[in-house]
């Protein structure tokens, strides 16, 4: 099938702001150059990343632009052995320097795309990407993470935080779940976290830990809150520790660095908009495995919008929804 000539809906932004920016539009279909692929996109997440790029806090964006960066659909244009593929995929620069997924057709490398999952949906194939592929850049890529070592999840029960702590639990982690307080305590234990702490009094949170390893504190940590918890995370660390970091409300934080510097410890920032589809493939090739054998799992869908509706999906994920906000681009 070829895309040449023809005309496709996308979802797009020609300034920035809330979004009552955003507008269907109809656009040429892209046409698969060499090495590359044309998706028919099924379906496609809403992240608060491109909440966040429609807004305008993403520097690097250029307009217009069609947002999105996870998908699953199937391969329409490109090399024969992948034609009529179910395929899923993200990418750090979808939605902000090249058109991205929240379109009828989504074109790729050839190496940004791999098959989907049999033990996903389309649906939850799509909701995979940002979040999984956060933590494993963090916990895996970052804080070289190493199996069966002891793992803190700080902000456990959030999108990246979940899929960490059911990484760390297939590759043989004991898993410390760090919730704000005792109303998420019931969510952490539900993802098989062996033990969960509250971070509400950051001396409390870090004094568990460390009782919790007798003395040693924790040898890899991920922390996802960041601002004033990121001192607390590494007051519980043991010696030469890893701390990967993907979010702070606070640009400027302190911490304690003659304990940071005489204890050898390791911070590693992370951020996966400098991975491409094509990195970011390598990374769900690491993953499948796991969603093949029901070690990882597909978070909860929230709420799901019909194309039409795509400006809708966006405003709900503004107002802080549930579990993820899934756009059904093909019905």
């Amino acid at each position: 099938m070829s895309t040449e000539g023809a005309a496709m809906r996308a979802l797009r932004f020609e300034t920035f702001g809330d979004p009552s920016v955003l507008q269907i539009a109809d656009i040429p279909a892209p046409k698969a150059g060499r090495d590359e692929v044309v998706v028919e996109v099924h379906a496609s997440a809403v992240n608060p990343s491109d909440v966040k790029n429609v807004l305008g806090k993403m520097p690097h964006t250029t307009m217009p632009r069609t947002p999105g960066r996870d998908f699953s659909g199937v391969v329409i244009e490109g090399p024969a052995p992948l034609i009529g593929t179910q395929v899923w995929g993200t990418g750090g620069e979808l939605g902000f320097t090249q058109d991205g997924s929240h379109a009828e057709c989504l074109v790729l490398p050839r190496g940004g795309v791999r098959a989907k999952p049999g033990a996903l949906s389309m649906d939850e194939a799509a909701c995979i990407g940002v979040g999984y592929v956060t933590a494993w850049a963090a916990l895996v890529n970052g804080a070289r993470f190493i199996n069966g070592e002891t793992v803190l999840v700080v902000g456990a029960t959030g999108a990246v935080g979940s899929a960490a702590v059911q990484i760390a639990r297939w590759r043989g982690a004991r898993v410390i779940a760090a919730v704000r307080d005792a109303s998420r305590e019931a969510e952490a234990r539900d993802l098989r976290a062996h033990e969960v702490v509250f971070t509400e009094d950051p001396q409390a949170f870090a004094r568990q830990v460390q009782e919790l390893t007798q003395g040693q504190g924790v040898r890899v940590a991920l922390d996802t809150v960041g601002g004033a918890q990121l001192d607390a995370t590494l007051a519980a660390m043991a010696p030469k520790g890893r701390v990967a970091v993907i979010a702070t409300p606070d640009r400027h934080v302190p911490i304690d660095l003659l304990n940071f510097y005489r204890r050898e410890l390791r911070l590693v920032g992370v951020n996966t908009l400098n991975l491409t589809a094509s990195d970011c493939a390598h990374i769900l090739d690491d993953l499948a495995p796991g969603f093949e054998i029901g070690a990882l799992h597909a978070p909860r869908i929230g709420a799901t919008f019909s194309f039409d509706e795509a400006m809708a999906a966006y405003t709900q994920v503004t107002q802080g929804a549930g579990g993820k906000v899934l756009i059904k681009i093909k019905s």
